[in-house]
C-alpha cells in the first residue's frame, strides 16, 4: 500500500509547474523516473538533499513510486552535518542539485544528471537492510543536521494522505504552491495529497519577501495557500491582500500556535474573500497531520486545534497514563493511529526493525477538551521550567509577551529564565513585565540580545540553536 500508484490514470494531467524549466504531465514524469530506474538497483536506501525544485520534486516521486527508502534533507543543512548524515546511515545513493555535488566527490561517483541534479552512487557497496514497510525518513530538526530521523511507513503516508484528501476534499483541479521547504513534513503532504488525486504543484523556490514569489504566485492559478505561524506574521505585516486569487479557494495552517489576534484576521480575511480557512496541528511522527478545525468553527473555537483526522484517534492522558474523560483537564495529547511512524532512527543499523510504536504517539503537548470535543494545546511538556519551585511555561510566557508587543524566545535552565530578543527594547520595561506575568523576582531573568533569532528550515525558532549560543555566552 503505497502513495502514487495512480500517475498512469492522471497522464495527460499537469502535475508539475515549473517556471525554470517546463511544465510536466504525469506521463512525462514517470517517463523521467524511469530513466532513473535504469540507474538504481531496487530496494536502495537514497539520501535527497532537496530543494525546493522540479528535480527534486522528480527525485522523490522516483522513490516512492519505485519502492526505495529515502531520506530527506534540506540543502541549506551544512555540509559537515550532511557527511555526518551520510556516514550515519551509509546510503547506497545521493541526489544533489549539480552545483553542490562536489560535497559527494570523494564518496560517490556521478551516475545521471537530470534537470537540476545528479545522481550519484555511494562507491562502497553498502548493504544495508530496510524493514519491508519502511519508505521515508524524515529529520524533526529542520536543517540543523540532527542523525535522529523519524521513520514513516508506506502505509503511514498512504493513511494520512488519504485522510487529508477527504476533509479538504482536495480533487484532480486542484494545485498547492511550494512556499515552505519540501523536507518539511507539512510541506510534504500538501505535495502527497495533491499528486494522489491527479492535481498540481506550482515549483517556487523563492520566500515571501522576493518578488519573484509574488510573480509566481499571481501566475499561477492555485486553489489552496498553506502556512506555518511565520508564514501568516509575514503576511499580516505585508497585507494578506496580496495572496488573493480568483482560483483560490481555501487558506491553512499548521506547525504551530498563531495569536488570536493573527487568527482574528485571517478568519475576517476569509470570511471578506469567501475562503475557507483550516487551522491544523500535528507532527512528524503522525506523517504529520493529527487534527484539524472545521473552517464553520474558526470564530467559535478559535485557537483550537479541532478534532483528530477521520480514521485516527485523540485523547488525553494524566501523569500516571490514565485516560482523562472530563472536559477542560490537562494532561498530554495523544495520538492513536495508522498515521503513527515506526520509530526513530540514529544510524543505517535502525532502519530494519519493524513498528516499534504500536501505532499510538505521545506528542509531549500538554492540553485539554472542551465540553464539544474541541482540542487546544496549552504548552510543551519540554518547556515547562521551575524557578525557585515556581512553575513557568516557557510557550505561555513568550505567548504572554507578545501580546504586550514584545518578540522573545525564551530558554531556562530551572535557576534563570533566559530572555532572547532580536529588536531593542527597554531592558527595565521589558524584565519589569516578564516579572510581573510570571510574579518571580527581577533577578530571575537575564535578557541577551541577538542580531536575529534562529529559526529552522520551516521558520519557527529553534530552540536547540539557542541552547548552543547560550551555552557559548
Amino acid at each position: 500500500m503505497r502513495l502514487f500508484k495512480s500517475f498512469n490514470k492522471y497522464s495527460k494531467n499537469i502535475a508539475i509547474i515549473d517556471k525554470e524549466y517546463s511544465n510536466l504531465t504525469y506521463k512525462k514524469v514517470l517517463t523521467e523516473t524511469n530513466k532513473i530506474r535504469k540507474k538504481i538497483k531496487k530496494r536502495s536506501l537514497i539520501l535527497i538533499v532537496s530543494e525546493n525544485s522540479l528535480g527534486s520534486l522528480i527525485a522523490y516521486i522516483f522513490c516512492i513510486i519505485n519502492n526505495h527508502v529515502g531520506i530527506i534533507i534540506d540543502s541549506k543543512t551544512t555540509k559537515q552535518n550532511i557527511i555526518k548524515i551520510f556516514k550515519s546511515y551509509k546510503p547506497n545513493y545521493t541526489f544533489i542539485s549539480k552545483k553542490n555535488n562536489s560535497i559527494f566527490k570523494k564518496v560517490c561517483s556521478e551516475k545521471y544528471i537530470f534537470f537540476d541534479q545528479s545522481l550519484m552512487k555511494n562507491k562502497i557497496n553498502n548493504k544495508v537492510k530496510l524493514n519491508k514497510n519502511l519508505s521515508l525518513l524524515l529529520s524533526t530538526s529542520g536543517s540543523m543536521g540532527s542523525i535522529k530521523f523519524v521513520k514513516l511507513s508506506k502505509n503511514n503516508l498512504k493513511h494520512n494522505t488519504r485522510s487529508i484528501i477527504n476533509y479538504l476534499k482536495i480533487n484532480k483541479k486542484d494545485s498547492a504552491i511550494t512556499n515552505l521547504p519540501i523536507s518539511y513534513s507539512y510541506m510534504l503532504s500538501v505535495i502527497n495529497t495533491h499528486f494522489e488525486v491527479g492535481g498540481s504543484i506550482v515549483v517556487s523556490k523563492y520566500s515571501l519577501v522576493e518578488k519573484k514569489f509574488w510573480e509566481t504566485l499571481k501566475n499561477s492559478k492555485i486553489t489552496s495557500f498553506n502556512g506555518v505561524p511565520y508564514t501568516y506574521e509575514m503576511l499580516s505585516r505585508i497585507g494578506l491582500k496580496n495572496i488573493k486569487i480568483k482560483s483560490l479557494k481555501y487558506l491553512t495552517h499548521a506547525g504551530g500556535k498563531l495569536e488570536n489576534d493573527k487568527l482574528k484576521e485571517i478568519i475576517k480575511f476569509c470570511k471578506k474573500n469567501n475562503l475557507k480557512f483550516f487551522s491544523m496541528y500535528g507532527q512528524t511522527e503522525a506523517s504529520p497531520r493529527i487534527s484539524y478545525l472545521n473552517p464553520e468553527f474558526s470564530k467559535k473555537k478559535i485557537g483550537s486545534i479541532g478534532k483528530g483526522i477521520p480514521g485516527s484517534k485523540m485523547y488525553i492522558i494524566n501523569n500516571t497514563g490514565k485516560k482523562i474523560l472530563k472536559p477542560f483537564v490537562e494532561g498530554e495529547i495523544i495520538c492513536e493511529g495508522k498515521n503513527v511512524f515506526m520509530g526513530y532512527s540514529k544510524d543505517y543499523n535502525d532502519l530494519k526493525n519493524a513498528n516499534e510504536e504500536n501505532y499510538k504517539l505521545k506528542t509531549g503537548d500538554l492540553g485539554y477538551f472542551d465540553k464539544n470535543g474541541f482540542f487546544y494545546i496549552t504548552s510543551r511538556i519540554s518547556r515547562i521550567a521551575k524557578i525557585f519551585g515556581n512553575r513557568v511555561d516557557l510557550g505561555a510566557l513568550e505567548s504572554l509577551m507578545s501580546q504586550k508587543s514584545y518578540k522573545v524566545a525564551c530558554l531556562s535552565d530551572n535557576k534563570i529564565v533566559f530572555i532572547f530578543i532580536e529588536k531593542k527594547y527597554n531592558k527595565t520595561n521589558l524584565i519589569n513585565t516578564i516579572s510581573k506575568i510570571t510574579n518571580l523576582n527581577v533577578n530571575s531573568f537575564e535578557l541577551i540580545k541577538l542580531k536575529y533569532l534562529p529559526r529552522t528550515a520551516n521558520n519557527k525558532i529553534s530552540y536547540n540553536e539557542l541552547k548552543k549560543i547560550n551555552a557559548r555566552l
